[in-house]
């Protein structure tokens, strides 16, 4: 048996807001599957749910209880408060953790949920972003989990994406790229986590939202030449700052904040690779409703491809080396959030290791976000 406690009961790991995330909902789906590993059934449990909000933690759990499919994935799970009488009182073999980026991943308490985890010889599923602490901190906590021989995966899902795969086997076969040019809209005026417009709490848009891009940057083409990053930003304080949708608690909000914790709304960053291929990242907070509008295009020696809304509607359109076509790619419904979860157990159990996305992998993607931000912040 596998005894999982989730830390954290908001939208990340139970769902709702505007994304598809929701690993409880994955957990079900694995559970009803029940792993098998060298002919032994490896039966889940959620022992345990950490959140400092209790009502909320109440909430999530009597709903996961009311709709699931197998109720012994619930029936025994304990409420906790405290993240560290969590650990003490019950025996766990993986967390899940998601919590907001200030809430974690550093080795200072209440914010070192790694560490604690370490040393108690828990797995850890991590979302995205690994913290929002100075890097000279997370690069501490990423330190102390390499010495350890735990599981650790970061939740950077476009790594198991059907389309992303597609690209690197088109980037293997035709060359390396010259260029790429990441996109990400963000629609503001439903968005109203004060948390995610607190750079002190999110780290800001790069390193909380972006960070899927910048990783998959890393992951399509290779390693950043930090020194070459180069960025700026409409920073809230301008005339072009003014945003005309905002919700009412983040016009509040902001008028409260120092200045230097509010986010910018727009940030142009470039940079070369470390292979010589150049990088553009624009990042918006611009948009009205929910619906985000992200792309990547990456152009190669004869080729150029273009993968649009990741997060829904995933499509990839491509030109290949000696054709004038542009062929869309043929995708079969695919969950990444299934497929990065399924990983991470069945690693644990032995059964493989496809974690697509380490911890000190994950630093590196870190670093890269806070260099745009601290380009960013250098300018007026």
């Amino acid at each position: 048996m596998l005894s999982i406690a989730f830390v954290g009961a908001g939208q990340v790991n139970f769902g709702g807001g505007e994304g598809p995330w929701n690993h409880a909902k994955r957990l079900e789906q694995l559970s009803a599957k029940i792993f098998k590993t060298q002919g032994t059934l490896v039966e889940l449990k959620v022992v345990a749910i950490y959140d400092p909000f209790l009502a909320g933690a109440e909430r999530a759990l009597a709903r996961q209880r009311s709709i699931t499919q197998t109720p012994s994935l619930w029936k025994d799970t304990r409420i906790f408060t405290d993240y560290n009488e969590m650990f003490d009182a019950v025996y766990i073999d993986a967390v899940f953790i998601g919590v907001p980026p200030a809430a974690h991943g550093s080795t200072i308490a209440p914010s070192d949920i790694e560490l604690q985890c370490a040393k108690r010889n828990i797995h850890m599923f991590i979302e995205k972003p690994i913290s929002c602490h100075p890097v000279e901190e997370v690069q501490k906590v990423a330190a102390e989990l390499d010495s350890t021989r735990l599981i650790v995966s970061v939740g950077y899902m476009f790594r198991y994406s059907q389309a992303v795969k597609k690209m690197k086997d088109i980037i293997a076969q035709y060359g390396e790229p010259r260029m790429f040019m990441a996109r990400y809209n963000t629609a503001y005026s439903t968005l109203a986590k004060e948390m995610w417009w607190d750079v002190k709490s999110s780290g800001g848009p790069i390193v909380e939202q972006a960070t899927h891009l910048c990783d998959l940057a890393r992951f399509l083409v290779g390693e950043v030449d930090l020194e070459s990053v180069t960025a700026r930003s409409i920073k809230q304080t301008h005339r072009l700052g003014a945003l005309s949708k905002l919700p009412a608690n983040i016009e509040q909000l902001e008028e409260k904040l120092p200045e230097e914790r509010r986010i910018p709304r727009v940030t142009s960053a470039t940079w070369n690779f470390t292979n010589g291929c150049i990088g553009t990242l624009t990042h918006g907070v611009l948009l009205h409703q929910q619906k985000y509008e992200t792309e990547i295009e990456v152009w190669g020696d004869g080729y150029r491809m273009v993968l649009t809304d990741p997060y829904n509607l995933c499509q990839l359109n491509v030109r290949l080396p000696n054709s004038e076509e542009t062929v869309r790619v043929q995708l079969s419904e695919e969950d990444v959030y299934y497929e990065e979860d399924k990983a991470f157990l069945e690693a644990i159990v032995g059964q493989t290791n496809a974690i697509a996305s380490s911890y000190d992998d994950s630093f590196k993607t870190y670093k890269f976000t806070w260099k745009i931000r601290e380009q960013c912040e250098l300018t007026k």
